[in-house]
């Protein structure tokens, strides 16, 4: 796969599609991430969520869109802030949240076309990346919040507020499934965290030192990583992983 990827998505089309944008470029798989070609576009995003319809990938000159196979990235349209990390809560939904690169976070609901600006009082000034779940209909999507040292961030308010998460002391990225609304991934710079009980519990389920992570938000069986130029996948919820290069 393309070293230096910054973000990591399974799209919701029941192909295998997996996204990738790395290094100002975007990359997508249609074979489960054995092969990666890269979507053409007139820029790079720094991260992917899926709508309904359309992937949607924000960067430092908007946000694109495009079908989730890639054939081809629309111009950039305007965002009302820098983006820097974008979520969805669950598959084929036009409910996106996504952070600025100020701290500020932010909602829409309508595929990226509007925004809002939240409350997200306690976030840390510097977060790095979003996760998104909608657990029961009749309640408040929970969002997680990656901060780099600061650790992990929880709101469970549709971010009006947050808390850190007990258990883990650094965090670079996010996961979540709507499959299993108990697991949680993250990497936190040493390796791979994994919780089964919604964040009550942590524990290391890899050494290697992950940038990105991504749950197939259909199939909770499906987790992957992606370390370098090496995409490492799961098949067990995230609780095994394959191991360094022989």
């Amino acid at each position: 796969m393309p070293a230096g990827a910054r973000a990591l998505a399974v799209a919701p089309d029941f192909a295998g599609t997996l996204w990738a944008p790395a290094n100002g470029r975007d990359y997508r798989s249609q074979d489960g991430g054995h092969t990666w070609q890269r979507v053409y576009g007139p820029a790079g995003g720094d991260s992917i969520a899926f709508t309904e319809k359309w992937a949607y990938l924000p960067g430092a000159r908007g946000a694109q869109i495009s079908d989730f196979g890639g054939r081809l990235l629309s111009p950039s349209r305007p965002t009302p802030a820098r983006f820097i990390s974008v979520a969805s809560p669950y598959h084929r939904t036009n409910r996106l949240y996504a952070l600025d690169d100020q701290g500020g976070l932010w909602l829409s609901i309508a595929a990226g076309r509007r925004w809002m600006k939240l409350r997200a009082e306690g976030l840390p000034a510097h977060p790095v990346s979003i996760a998104a779940v909608r657990d029961l209909i009749t309640e408040p999507d929970t969002i997680y919040v990656s901060a780099g040292s600061d650790g992990l961030w929880r709101s469970r308010d549709f971010g009006a507020t947050f808390s850190r998460v007990a258990g883990v002391a650094a965090a670079d990225a996010v996961a979540l499934t709507t499959d299993d609304q108990r697991l949680i991934l993250v990497a936190d710079g040493k390796g791979l965290l994994l919780s089964t009980d919604r964040g009550g519990t942590f524990r290391r389920v890899s050494d290697l030192p992950a940038r990105a992570v991504a749950f197939d938000s259909r199939n909770h069986r499906l987790a992957y990583a992606a370390v370098g130029g090496r995409l490492l996948r799961s098949v067990d919820g995230g609780r095994t992983w394959p191991g360094p290069p022989s």
